[in-house]
C-alpha cells in the first residue's frame, strides 16, 4: 500500500504542470511598420491545447536588419497573449543605427500567464526564440486527482 500511494504522489505532483520548450523559428515574421499595424505579420501559436500555459522564459537567437532611416534598436518583438497583454523583447537596445547585427540572449524569466494557451508574436527578420512553459491542468483533472487520491485515503482508514 505504501508503494501505490508513493506512485500516486509521485504521479499527481508530476500532473500538476509539466515544463516544456517551444523552439519558434522567427523567418517569415515581417514588420511593415509600426507595432499595430495591419501589414505586420503575427503568428499565433498554441501551446496549451486549450489548457492555460504560463511562460516561465525566453531565450533568443536572432538575425535582424533595419533599412535606413530605423535602427536596430527599434526592432522588437511583442510576447503576449490573444488579450494583447505582455511583453515586448528588444535584443538591438543601444544600438541606435541601420544595418544588420546578431543577438543572443537568454534565458530572461518572463512569467507570463496565457488564459488561452495562445503565444501571439510578432516582428522579426531571421532566427529563433525559445519558450520554457508550462501547461497548467484544468480545474476537471485537479478534482480528479483529489477523488482519486481521497478514495484511497478512506479505503486505507478502512482497513
Amino acid at each position: 500500500m505504501k508503494k501505490l500511494l508513493g506512485l500516486l504522489a509521485v504521479t499527481s505532483a508530476a500532473s500538476f504542470g509539466t515544463a516544456a520548450v517551444y523552439f519558434h523559428a522567427t523567418v517569415g515574421i515581417d514588420s511593415m511598420d509600426e507595432y499595430g499595424d495591419p501589414d505586420n505579420v503575427v503568428h499565433l501559436v498554441d501551446l496549451g491545447g486549450g489548457n492555460p500555459v504560463t511562460v516561465n522564459s525566453v531565450a533568443w537567437d536572432v538575425d535582424l536588419f533595419a533599412d535606413s532611416p530605423s535602427y536596430l534598436s527599434e526592432i522588437s518583438v511583442a510576447i503576449m497573449h490573444t488579450g494583447l497583454s505582455g511583453f515586448t523583447l528588444t535584443p538591438g537596445t543601444g544600438d541606435n543605427f541601420p544595418g544588420s547585427d546578431t543577438y543572443t540572449g537568454g534565458p530572461d524569466a518572463l512569467g507570463l500567464v496565457l488564459p488561452d494557451g495562445f503565444l501571439r508574436l510578432g516582428v522579426w527578420e531571421d532566427g529563433g526564440l525559445t519558450f520554457d512553459y508550462t501547461v497548467v491542468p484544468e480545474p476537471a483533472s485537479m478534482i480528479a486527482l483529489g477523488a482519486g487520491f481521497a478514495a484511497v485515503m478512506a479505503r486505507r482508514r478502512r482497513k
